[in-house]
């Protein structure tokens, strides 16, 4: 067992290592044991009793059946929307699963799923539009709910992964294993992936409340400059390995609340997103996530990384960040980053629980400047293959170098199966500093995993200013609690780490902190 990294494989991996991203052949279909968690408390989260209210418009009236095409259930279940939009009312999907295309949704219409049935994509990622399986834009009073599924079959949109699934963890800790060990499972997007389950753009008053969501092949739930969205009681389960399967995705939204769910997902479990090129336009506050159990692959609770427009105004209390049996664990519990010229201010996270998330805690100022490099059409085109358009990327000075951090307050964590210290890091660039500010780090409690970690001494750490924000990047930091640079007014209160590991290393650095 390897504990050293040294001078040749250090030069193997700048002059030899690849990135594992898959980018041809066949859809992989097989379901290998690991893809979904074993742990799945459906039952605490679903009430499978709940009835349907008001004036009712029965899909089957309307000549869906689940024997027919997904063309003729498509057009019977979209005509039993039409006619509620007229006047209000619900309309019901039950007596088993009917396979769609894209069903658009209206206002003051309530879409209830009953216990047993479900909308559910075709394999094929054809007829979609928007991106989606359900679309509702410029709309507002809209209710999904039920206790039965909205199915994205998203295991039929991935290429074959490099290895078999880890169901054991790696000997020793070495982030530059952990990492191409994770890339090596995962089901990179084959071309035919047409999107999310749910898109809302532009919508007010959305309420998601006793539904499961399954299977999505990208962005489960993508709200994109919404106002009012309130989900509540619901449960998304994704195969853990589809790579950029997102749980909730907030985008350019406000006034977000999500409370008591249970998320297990292979991409971030709950992302904050208000970038241009995702077709975000103002800043976005007031979002609320309490009492849900995340799973997930890389970061349970992230803001960033898409991030020109102003985030603040966020809370996130009482919840449980975890991995269950998968290895490498989630890249992080709780990721907080901005690289691309919003400022994001006013954070509060407490009261959270964590298991196996290889780094607890990564706070990140850089300055990637992305508008200046993509558009709209080209930002995603290696999650989902599509053809470019003609826009065009933002100025290179437009938001470059307008990115800041500060205002944030996390405490009462506990943490344990950590792999690598806390992270808060502003950046050097051309001369210029940035500091995360005002970062107030209080009653933490992080147990390591026990594992000998790798040795990999450095004469020093690169600042990654215009890099992907990710805590892995880093690779096996020389601190083993806290590892912060560049912070100006950062308070460590009441923090602990225990475990057997860190021998080596010194428990806190700061580095240019004032």
């Amino acid at each position: 067992m390897k504990t050293k990294r040294t001078v040749k494989d250090k030069l193997h991996t700048l002059f030899f290592g690849k990135d594992l991203r898959v980018t041809e052949g066949e859809p992989y279909t097989e379901v290998r044991e690991g893809d979904y968690s074993a742990y799945y408390p459906l039952e605490r989260y679903i009430d499978f009793l709940q009835k349907s209210e008001g004036e009712v418009f029965d899909v089957r009236s309307f000549g869906a059946d689940v024997s027919k095409s997904e063309k003729e259930n498509t057009a019977a279940i979209q005509s039993a929307v039409d006619e509620c939009s007229k006047r209000g009312g619900t309309v019901l999907v039950a007596g088993g699963c009917y396979t769609v295309t894209t069903v658009f949704l209206y206002s003051d219409v309530t879409l209830f799923i009953e216990k047993g049935s479900a909308i559910c994509a075709n394999t094929t990622g054809k007829g979609y539009m928007h991106n989606a399986l359900i679309y509702a834009c410029d709309c507002e009073n809209i209710c999904i709910t039920g206790g039965g599924r909205l199915i994205g079959r998203g295991t039929f949109f991935g290429l074959r992964p490099v290895s078999e699934n880890m169901l054991a963890p790696a000997p020793v800790i070495d982030v530059i294993r952990m990492r191409r060990d994770y890339r090596a499972q995962l089901r990179f997007a084959h071309r035919s992936k047409y999107g999310s389950i749910l898109l809302t753009e532009r919508c007010r008053n959305i309420k998601i409340h006793n539904i499961i969501f399954e299977d999505s092949p990208w962005w489960t739930y993508k709200m994109l400059m919404c106002d009012g969205v309130k989900i509540t009681d619901s449960v998304i389960f994704n195969n853990r390995n589809v790579a950029n399967s997102d749980g909730f995705d907030i985008a350019g939204s406000s006034n977000v609340e999500i409370d008591h769910c249970f998320i297990s997902t292979a991409d971030d479990g709950i992302v904050l997103k208000n970038a241009i090129w995702c077709g975000c336009e103002k800043e976005m506050s007031g979002i609320s996530v309490r009492n849900c159990e995340v799973i997930s692959r890389t970061n349970c609770f992230k803001i960033g990384t898409e991030t020109t427009y102003d985030i603040h105004g966020v809370t996130v209390e009482n919840c449980s960040f975890l991995m269950t049996d998968l290895y490498p664990g989630a890249v992080s519990g709780v990721s907080i980053e901005t690289c691309d010229g919003a400022r994001v201010y006013d954070i509060k996270i407490r009261g959270i629980t964590m298991d196996r998330c290889t780094c607890p805690l990564f706070i990140r100022l850089c300055n990637r400047n992305r508008a200046a490099e993509v558009t709209s059409s080209t930002a995603n085109k290696t999650e989902i293959v599509k053809a470019d358009d003609n826009s065009k990327p933002a100025d290179k000075s437009t938001f470059d170098g307008k990115s800041e951090l500060y205002d944030v307050t996390v405490e009462d964590i506990t943490a344990k199966d950590a792999e690598l210290p806390v992270i808060v890091a502003g950046y050097k660039q051309k001369g210029r500093i940035k500091r995360c500010r005002n970062i107030t780090l209080r009653n933490i409690d992080i147990t390591y995993r026990d594992a000998v970690d790798i040795k990999d001494k450095r004469l020093f750490i690169p600042e990654y200013a215009r890099e992907y924000p990710e805590c892995w990047r880093f690779r096996n930091l020389p601190a083993y609690g806290v590892w912060a640079r560049h912070c100006e007014n950062l308070k460590v209160e009441n923090f602990s780490c225990k475990g057997t590991r860190g021998t080596h290393r010194k428990e806190k650095i700061f580095i240019d902190c004032r």
